[in-house]
């Protein structure tokens, strides 16, 4: 398994297991981050899946961890891949995400919506965990089935130019990139380098996203698919964006 150092704010297996763990308490009981990589490990390979490719990064001083695993599932043009989190600090409940990453550009997006384990309370133990971890990652098959078979099926909807610019507006609009990286998208999306349809829209947004925070994505993948699939929920009742529909009666108003 090779562990990908592509992201600058990752770091090695090895890092995460020298993070010192945190004291238990009565009613606070911060599983390591090694234990939770253990435990959805041993899950991973009780399903038959194979671990490809594996990313990690940590946050708040090595309280929060996020790992990236590829799996050896999914098509010819993508794998399946997981997200998985952890804290220490109390900040997040252990939590799993479906993902996929599209082979020819690398291209890593999330559902963006986490099964969560349970929170650190007392009795978590390791038997509980590598249960929890279980459980999750069978609950996750059908998650990734269902996430792939949407994100496939953006390549049936075609994106006019005009559909284009209202959709990059409003995932600048919701934080998904900064208007920093407004050049790179444009670059990648209006200058052909994907196909004018969902797909490719999708594709230039997590082609853009490239490089951020690992911890991140997952959040800003949730608010790039709620996007589309509200343009497609338009589009097939007949209803106009709102902020195209602003746009239209704005041009009205100033001719």
């Amino acid at each position: 398994m090779n562990t990908s150092t592509l992201i600058g704010n990752t770091v090695t297996e090895t890092e995460i297991a020298k993070v010192p763990a945190v004291p238990f308490t009565d009613t606070f009981h911060p599983v390591h981050h090694k234990e939770v990589i253990d435990a959805v490990r041993n899950a991973i390979s009780l399903t038959g899946m194979d671990i490809v490719r594996a990313e990690y990064a940590l946050a708040r001083e090595g309280m929060q961890m996020f790992a990236v695993w590829d799996l050896n599932n999914g098509t010819d043009e993508l794998c399946w891949s997981i997200g998985i989190r952890n804290s220490m600090n109390k900040s997040l409940a252990l939590g799993i995400t479906a993902g996929t990453r599209v082979f020819i550009c690398e291209n890593l997006a999330f559902d963006g919506e986490f099964i969560e384990f349970r929170r650190h309370t007392k009795g978590l133990d390791q038997a509980e965990l590598e249960y929890l971890a279980f459980r999750s990652v069978w609950k996750m098959v059908g998650n990734l089935t269902k996430f792939q078979a949407w994100h496939e099926g953006l390549k049936e909807h075609n994106l006019s130019e005009t559909d284009a610019k209202i959709l990059l507006v409003e995932i600048m609009t919701d934080s998904v990139f900064p208007a920093s990286k407004f050049s790179r998208f444009y670059e990648l999306y209006f200058g052909g380098v994907y196909d004018s349809s969902l797909w490719g829209f999708h594709e230039a947004v997590t082609d853009t996203l490239k490089g951020s925070n690992l911890l991140s994505l997952p959040k800003k993948n949730k608010a790039l698919n709620s996007i589309l699939n509200q343009h497609i929920e338009n589009r097939y009742a007949d209803n106009p964006s709102l902020l195209g529909d602003f746009y239209e009666h704005r041009a009205r108003y100033n001719q």
